[in-house]
């Protein structure tokens, strides 16, 4: 059948007008969010200009599987994002070694006894950090994401005590600290602060011990 030209310009306008409407409902469509009841990237992560130049989220989220000891913690790992750095009675997990502090040690793996204060720092995160708590892991955009062990290097933040870390040394059960020749962590100079007043009130391990960890 032979088209007439006011036929084509017709045709090309409704094709024009279907163009744009199509594009203007594509801004208003809502962004896909993770599937519910599995730790995904954050929605705000996601958006953050921090992560482009690492290609990564500057935040995951996750939940509790245990409390390893005072500063570090094994959460279920994230496709891509928190691999599995080892088992735990069969079951793959990720370890997070809180950034910017210090507790300590139980010596797991020496012929020693845990150091003083050790049990009650591990005790005293598994009050902050319990068992299947969702909880985002935080990186710090000037220090390292992961450590030779593959274990994430980052701030643990929670509902009820936002920032992990930070109470731990609140609460006498950690002091600040980072390894030398390392970029300080931003979070630092608060950590120091909490730290001065624990010291000063004698508060958690401070009580008992004439130094905590490393700090």
């Amino acid at each position: 059948m032979k088209r007439t030209p006011s036929g084509s310009v017709f045709g090309g306008l409704i094709a024009a007008v279907l163009c744009i409407v199509t594009l203007t409902g594509c801004e208003d469509l809502p962004k896909a969010p993770g599937v519910p009841g599995t730790p995904s990237t954050s929605i705000a992560a996601a958006q953050d200009p921090g992560q482009v130049s690492s290609g990564k989220p500057a935040s995951v989220e996750t939940k509790v599987i245990r409390v390893i000891d005072g500063d570090t913690v094994a959460v279920l790992p994230v496709a891509g994002l928190l691999e599995a750095t080892d088992k735990h009675i069969g079951i793959p997990e990720h370890t997070v070694r809180l950034l910017g502090i210090d507790a300590p040690e139980m010596n797991y793996h020496k012929d020693a006894e845990p150091e003083c204060g050790a049990r009650a720092a591990t005790d005293h995160l598994g009050g902050i950090l319990p068992q299947g708590m969702p909880v985002t892991i935080e990186y710090d955009p000037g220090a390292d994401r992961t450590d030779r062990y593959g274990r994430s290097l980052a701030y643990v933040i929670t509902p009820a005590h936002n920032d992990a870390a930070r109470q731990q040394v609140t609460d006498g059960y950690a002091m600040p600290w980072f390894p030398k020749g390392e970029p300080e962590p931003q979070r630092i100079p608060e950590y120091r602060t909490a730290a001065d007043n624990a010291v000063a009130l004698q508060a958690g391990a401070h009580s008992q011990c004439s130094s905590i960890g490393r700090g």
